[in-house]
């Protein structure tokens, strides 16, 4: 665990009473990597996990270099809006009064121009709307000095990594860069080697290993995959986590997630790319303030999606990759906290997360589907529980007023069914089939006058000279039996002397020419 404290590092006053206010007491492991060499203006390439701290990683240092000057001097580019959204607020609350301009899709030009137009300091975007804020020349970047690639990975991933090298192109030679990515396949290197300078390289854990798992525990569930969203409601009333993030493969199948949630009476509602921005900031608002539990979306709906104490995460089917479950599973189990990464999975995918456990060091956890009796009995307990811990002075009185006309027992179950009746029971969900073991066969005995190696129903083979003779096969026909006399009949392909064969088009028989 780290102990070292923001102010050991060198950070500044300001800095440390915003940060005291937020309750960061000490930096995370990457924070206190990035600090220092970041502070010297030396380039960094950070693999790092997904919520490891990142945004204060590099945006510390950049704070601290900040002049007063009014032009661009930070450019930091994220895939997603959602990401690009959540790095503008984590800076802006260690700087309220920090000049930004927050240049995402789906937002209104007015606001963006006008933030360009006053002199902007620092540029958060996406690649696609810098892009266009480039060709309508109402951004200048040739006085940006540091430039922050955030999840470089999955701008590779989402097609952005021609756009990001042509955004670089803009920018003067040498600028302090900083590349964040959780993995480092060829092109990222590539993007590295050709754009930073002698970068400081800091790995903290390897992707997918176990270092990054510490705090989450993963529960695979094998069902099938028509019953998995009833498995799923039934996990929610079940456990009934105070928040999860569910991840589906489709937006059409968000939708119908969600729609079954609330059919159970569960607060939840979907997120994918068709929604417009009002939508996507009502329903995320709602989901970080706590009043909606549970938030089904997409992979890339989900990108920059960071909720503080994400007790689980739901997989719908696994990812087609590895490092996508990772980053899935990394919404949860964040700064010290424990998360747990449920997956629902068909047989087929069940032998894939196996596979990718023995790869990446996962300690998978078994469970089945809870049936509709551990619901009750669970939902009871938690009833129980809420009762005893209830103080209720106003109700004596009539509290009172009701055991002198009714028993204790009867009344109290009166009172509890009229709160129980109306709750989802669960859905009954068959057990998964075992598999039967394999019989072993059975070696053959031959019976009393049977040669050795002989099995039943083996034909035998007549054999001429050195070559045994297929039995359902005709011998070729020797050189003297070719000269045998001419068959006789209506079924005979004799032609008539002095004819030639039949012309198909006539039918008729042509004279033999010559």
């Amino acid at each position: 665990m780290n102990t070292t404290t923001f102010a050991a590092l060198g950070c500044s006053e300001p800095f440390l009473a915003a940060l005291d206010r937020r309750g960061f007491a000490t930096p995370t492991s990457v924070q206190a990597a990035c600090f220092q060499p970041g502070l010297e203006g030396r380039d960094l390439l950070v693999q790092s996990r997904t919520g490891s701290g990142k945004t204060l990683a590099f945006g510390l240092p950049l704070l601290h270099r900040l002049t007063a000057d009014k032009h661009p001097q930070v450019l930091i580019l994220a895939p997603t809006r959602e990401l690009a959204q959540q790095v503008s607020e984590e800076l802006m609350s260690v700087q309220p009064r920090l000049a930004a301009a927050l240049l995402v899709g789906g937002l209104s030009y007015v606001p963006q121009l006008k933030a360009l137009h006053y002199g902007a300091s620092v540029i958060v975007g996406t690649p696609g709307r810098v892009m266009d804020h480039l060709e309508r020349q109402s951004l200048d970047l040739s006085k940006v000095s540091m430039v922050v690639l955030d999840e470089c990975d999955e701008m590779l991933n989402m097609g952005f990594i021609e756009d990001v090298e042509r955004i670089l192109a803009r920018i003067p030679e040498n600028p302090q860069t900083y590349l964040f990515s959780a993995t480092l396949p060829a092109p990222i290197a590539s993007l590295a080697k050709r754009f930073l300078k002698d970068p400081f390289k800091i790995q903290l854990g390897e992707s997918g290993g176990a270092t990054q798992h510490a705090d989450i525990t993963h529960t695979p569930c094998l069902v099938a995959d028509h019953l998995q969203t009833k498995a799923l409601v039934n996990f929610l009333l079940l456990d009934e986590p105070s928040a999860a993030l569910i991840f589906t493969k489709m937006k059409q199948q968000t939708e119908e997630v969600a729609e079954a949630l609330r059919n159970a009476g569960l607060a939840a509602d979907y997120l994918h790319g068709d929604l417009n921005q009002g939508a996507r900031n009502r329903i995320m608002s709602s989901f970080k303030e706590g009043k909606l539990r549970y938030l089904v979306a997409t992979d890339v709906a989900a990108r920059g999606i960071d909720v503080e104490n994400m007790p689980l995460v739901v997989h719908m089917g696994i990812p087609t990759q590895f490092e996508n479950y990772i980053h899935r599973s990394g919404r949860t189990g964040r700064a010290g906290a424990k998360g747990t990464s449920m997956a629902l999975v068909s047989f087929k995918e069940s032998r894939i997360l196996l596979a990718w456990g023995r790869r990446g060091g996962l300690q998978l956890d078994w469970r089945g589907v809870p049936t509709q009796a551990e619901i009750r009995e669970a939902r009871a307990k938690r009833l129980a529980n809420r009762v005893n811990d209830q103080n209720a002075p106003a109700f004596l009185d009539l509290a009172k007023t009701m055991l002198a006309q009714r028993e204790s027992a009867p009344l109290v179950a009166a009172l509890l069914s009229l709160i129980e009746d109306e709750a989802h029971g669960g859905f009954d969900i068959p057990d998964v089939p075992k598999a039967e073991p394999r019989r072993e066969k059975k070696s053959y005995t031959p019976r009393p006058g049977e040669k050795p190696g002989w099995t039943p129903g083996q034909k035998t083979f007549e054999t001429k000279g050195e070559r045994p003779v297929h039995p359902y096969k005709k011998n070729a026909a020797s050189y003297e039996d070719k000269n045998r006399a001419p068959r006789k009949g209506p079924n005979s392909f004799n032609r008539p002397e002095g004819r030639s064969p039949m012309d198909r088009r006539t039918d008729k028989y042509s004279k033999k020419k010559g």
